[in-house]
């Protein structure tokens, strides 16, 4: 293939440059502005619709583990209260520990008088380390553990 000489024509023309069409120009940035103050507060809104649902399921998972627990700290108490009767610490107490009241002699009364216990009875007559010992579980249950063949002690 040859080439065909550029027609002198053409080449005169490639030197001119378009001039810019101001008021095109002008236009289009109207365009932009106008369209960035419809999108841009189109865009914040949607955002905060978005925000907004996702906190509110945030709440409710919230307020359902609320409720969990507070159903959980319900049945706690009850719990609770049944461990703590009187009765039943009694029977535990009998039953699977082996104790029983105490003969009124083997009861020991004390007071504490500034952070230090005072023994009611004698001085004179100090207690066995196994007395001490019975007298401190008689003190804080009200009742003596059995001996090994089942009496009181």
């Amino acid at each position: 293939m040859t080439q065909r000489p550029e027609s002198p024509r053409l080449r005169i023309n490639a030197r001119l440059v378009k001039e810019k069409d101001r008021a095109r120009a002008r236009e289009l940035r109207l365009l932009l502005l106008y369209g960035a103050l419809i999108v841009i507060p189109l865009l914040a809104y949607v955002w905060q619709r978005v925000d907004f649902i996702r906190r509110s399921y945030q709440v409710e998972a919230l307020r359902k583990e609320r409720q969990m627990l507070q159903e959980a700290n319900r049945q706690l108490v009850v719990e609770r209260s049944h461990l703590r009767a009187p009765d039943r610490i009694e029977r535990v107490a009998r039953q699977q520990l082996g104790l029983v009241d105490p003969f009124p002699d083997d009861v020991r009364r004390v007071r504490v008088i500034d952070g230090r216990i005072d023994d009611f009875r004698s001085q004179a007559a100090a207690p066995s380390p196994d007395e001490g010992a019975r007298a401190s579980v008689a003190a804080v249950t009200g009742i003596l553990p059995r001996s090994e063949t089942g009496e009181r002690r």
